[in-house]
C-alpha cells in the first residue's frame, strides 16, 4: 500500500530482512524449546497412564461391590502391563457361566514401560483386595525422560498417583 506524506511516498509492509530475522528467531526459539516439550509429552503419557489404571481399578472395585463378585484386573499378555490390561468379572456357575470382560485397555505408548509386583489384581465382593494382593498392589510406570509416576493401592483397595522413584 502506497501512502502519501506531503510530496514523498512510502510503502508500508515488512522488508525480505525483517522476515528472515524474524524467523531465525523462532527457529532459535523452538530449538531451545523442543528438548523440553519432549520431557512434558513424556511427562503427559506417564500421568494419562497412571490415571487411566486408577480409573479402571475403581472401576473394578465398584463393579465388585455391585454385582457382588470378585473382579481381577490382569494384564492382556502374560505379566506385561504395558501391552495393555483389562478388567474381568469372575464366572460364578450357575448364575453367570462365563467370565465378564468390563473393560479393556490397549497397549501404551512404547516410550513407556510398567513394572509391577502383580501378576493380576483380584477385588473381592467387599470391594476390599485379597491378602495376597494388598502387598503388591503397586505400579511403576516410567518413561525414558520423565519423572516415573506410581500407582498405588491400599488394603481397602483404594487406589491413588504419585510422583516418585520409589513405590
Amino acid at each position: 500500500m502506497l501512502v502519501t506524506h506531503g510530496n514523498v511516498m512510502r510503502a508500508r509492509g515488512f522488508t525480505l530482512i525483517e522476515a528472515l530475522v524474524v524467523l531465525a528467531i523462532a527457529a532459535i526459539v523452538l530449538a531451545i524449546g523442543a528438548p523440553n516439550l519432549s520431557h512434558l509429552i513424556a511427562s503427559m503419557n506417564a500421568r494419562s497412564a497412571s490415571f487411566d489404571l486408577i480409573g479402571d481399578l475403581a472401576l473394578a472395585r465398584s463393579e465388585a461391590i455391585k454385582r457382588n463378585r470378585t473382579i481381577t484386573v490382569e494384564p492382556l499378555v502374560g505379566t506385561n502391563w504395558a501391552l495393555g490390561w483389562r478388567v474381568v468379572a469372575a464366572a460364578t456357575p450357575p448364575a453367570f457361566p462365563q467370565e465378564t470382560i468390563l473393560r479393556q485397555r490397549e497397549a501404551l505408548p512404547t516410550a513407556l514401560s510398567v513394572t509391577s509386583g502383580s501378576n493380576e489384581l483380584v477385588f473381592q465382593p467387599n470391594g476390599r483386595l485379597g491378602a495376597d494382593d494388598s502387598a503388591k498392589a503397586t505400579w511403576a510406570i516410567t518413561s525414558s525422560n520423565s519423572t516415573p509416576r506410581c500407582v498405588v493401592i491400599t488394603p481397602t483397595g483404594a487406589a491413588r498417583s504419585k510422583v516418585g522413584a520409589t513405590c
